[in-house]
């Protein structure tokens, strides 16, 4: 009897307990319900599948893209490959010997798989090509900067140092491969206002390989993405006598706003080889891009760009076309491209590159500086004998280039100051006078492909100085060479003591690089305000900057 009770209450109490259990799992699904939890959790379980989807379809393009330029041999598991356009040559170098001058080779015969005789990024050796003319003379040397991303290096400790790290992207993508083979994606600004910090641990795509159309160049961006560019391994020269090349004049006319006479003739000033101008037009002469050359000066901001812009014109002496090459005056952004990766274990390597420090004043002539020219020494200052200077293809002279071999670009210390295409737009008359096809170029009063705008911080009143202070705070543009090596818009506060005066007031246009006579001011990293005219600033020419179409 007893266990027959004892099991009538178990069942009893199982029952029951049953039926709590059910009436608490009936209020929970109506809690969970009404709560929107289910659904919750459903739309939760889709949007987790749909980002996995996202991400491998994401996956799947890098990896079509990247199969694209490692499948057809634009990317050499190193940098991508040059693109040469018609009329364009490699060449490399080599050095005798006995006397340490380096000869052009003009004669390779693979450009295929070169990597260990056109170039080796690796080895500092940057690739470079040449133009002619009908004649067959060199009118030109170009040198390769190919696509990449950057951050500022910092030491053991932490601290950033006057140097670059760099990673080569493949093909127009932002990926790259670290030391450990895995693949990364490099970051940009992808929106106006987007804050890039470039001196931590990401790296960040150079803009002047990217295309900006959708944030309005704010960087200095290109209107397409690019593999790289070509840059004038020499300022701009005249034409010279004693050569086999012919001057030859484009479509581009001086339009100078103002007479210079020099103190000891009653005419109006000129160009070396290039005749008066003034009161007369005169068509520009095309110039040269080699070494040894007299520097061109003596035009506008405006001619500068005039005539960087006609480099593919028919009838031009290079033999470019202008359905495959963009020819352009070079914009703050390019000169950081090269400056950037010439700060880099690509080139210099955190050293200081060396002036061209040669002033050779003709009051016949007009001319005041030669391209391709080294001090022998760093403290050296300016000096108007030939045989106080290194050639630019002696062994000796390579300390004047971006890599501190004959492989890299001259002239970005000393020489003459150069003029970009990178302005201010802060209304000032000089804009007009002197930089009037800069301000064409302009997207409605913005930046363009071909024309930097930097932002206005300055107030109606100030002087010159307060302007360029503020200018330079307002700015937040990055990968030009100015606010990421630098501490002010005022001095020498740029790297390596380089001078540092930021656009503003009545110099709204700028140059960079320093001149012959600048001595310890002049650098890399140099950049200066300009009001943008001729006159008597013989002490300014410019570079020009070649972009596959």
């Amino acid at each position: 009897m007893l266990l027959k009770k004892n099991k009538g209450i178990t069942l009893v109490a199982l029952v029951i307990t049953i039926v709590i259990l059910l009436i608490l799992a009936g209020i929970s699904i109506s809690t969970l319900t009404n709560t929107g939890i289910f659904q919750k959790a459903k739309d939760a379980k889709s949007a987790s599948e749909n980002a996995e989807r996202q991400e491998e379809s994401v996956l799947a393009e890098y990896e079509d893209e990247l199969s694209r330029y490692t499948s057809n041999d634009s990317w050499d598991n190193g940098v991508n490959k040059p693109e040469l356009m018609t009329g364009m040559t490699a060449v490399n170098f080599e050095k005798n010997e006995i006397t340490k001058v380096y000869k052009t080779n003009l004669n390779l015969e693979n450009t295929n798989n070169e990597k260990n005789t056109w170039y080796n990024y690796e080895d500092k050796r940057w690739a470079n090509a040449i133009t002619k003319d009908n004649d067959g003379n060199i009118t030109a040397y170009w040198v390769w900067i190919p696509r990449f991303a950057y951050r500022i290096h910092k030491d053991d400790e932490g601290n950033k140092t006057e140097k670059f790290d760099i990673v080569f992207l493949i093909g127009t993508t932002d990926n790259y491969y670290d030391d450990n083979g895995n693949l990364k994606v490099a970051q940009r600004q992808k929106k106006i206002g987007q804050k890039i910090n470039t001196d931590g641990e990401t790296y960040t795509v150079h803009p002047a390989f990217t295309n900006e159309t959708k944030i309005n160049y704010v960087n200095g961006g290109w209107k397409k993405e690019l593999t790289g560019i070509w840059v004038a391994k020499f300022e701009a020269g005249f034409y010279d006598k004693g050569t086999d090349l012919k001057k030859i004049s484009s479509k581009v006319e001086y339009t100078q706003a103002e007479v210079y006479t020099a103190s000891n003739k009653n005419e109006s000033a000129r160009n070396y080889l290039n005749g008066k101008y003034g009161s007369t037009k005169t068509n520009i002469t095309y110039p040269v891009f080699l070494g040894e050359k007299y520097s061109m000066n003596y035009m506008n901001h405006s001619d500068a760009y005039s005539i960087s812009r006609a480099l593919t014109d028919d009838g031009n002496v290079y033999g470019l076309d202008k359905k495959m090459t963009d020819s352009h005056l070079m914009k703050n952004s390019e000169w950081g491209a090269v400056a950037y990766l010439g700060q880099s274990k690509y080139g210099l390597d955190g050293k200081n590159i060396r002036i061209n420090n040669l002033n050779v004043e003709d009051d016949n002539n007009f001319v005041y500086a030669m391209t391709g020219y080294s001090a022998k020494n760093d403290d050296d200052e300016n000096t108007k004998e030939i045989k106080n200077v290194w050639k630019w293809n002696e062994e000796d002279g390579t300390v004047a280039s971006s890599t501190g071999n004959v492989y890299g670009i001259y002239d970005l210390s000393g020489g003459v100051w150069e003029r970009t295409a990178s302005i201010i737009n802060n209304g000032n008359d000089n804009l007009n006078k002197y930089g009037k096809s800069l301000m064409n170029a302009l997207n409605n009063g913005d930046s363009s492909a071909y024309v930097t705008v930097y932002p206005k911080g300055e107030n109606e009143g100030e002087g010159l100085e307060d302007a360029g202070k503020n200018n330079y705070e307002k700015s937040n543009i990055y990968g030009d060479a100015i606010k990421e090596t630098s501490i002010a818009g005022v001095g020498q506060t740029s790297w390596y003591n380089d001078l540092s005066c930021f656009v503003g007031s009545y110099n709204p246009l700028f140059v960079r690089g320093g001149y012959c006579w600048d001595n310890k001011k002049a650098g890399l990293f140099a950049f200066y305000r300009f009001q943008g005219g001729c006159g008597s600033f013989y002490s300014t020419g410019f570079r020009s900057v070649l972009v596959v179409q």
